[in-house]
């Protein structure tokens, strides 16, 4: 999930994705993809926060972490 998306940021829609996820009972793993802080992904729902420039290594870890859950 990109953070900073022109029409909504990426911590609205990681919300909005977060409340449709209870009426179904599903849980869809979100990666955040930003230069901010940490804590302002997680608090807004991400499962991941990964750092700009994407370092392709990380990403591949945090798939699979999302694989092993």
């Amino acid at each position: 999930m990109d953070c900073e998306m022109p029409l909504m940021n990426g911590y609205d829609a990681t919300r909005l994705i977060r409340m449709e996820e209870k009426h179904y009972g599903v849980h869809i793993p979100i990666i955040a993809l930003t230069a901010h802080a940490i804590s302002k992904t997680l608090d807004a729902g991400m499962d991941f926060h990964l750092t700009k420039p994407l370092q392709e290594n990380k990403l591949v870890e945090a798939i699979r972490a999302i694989e092993r859950r």
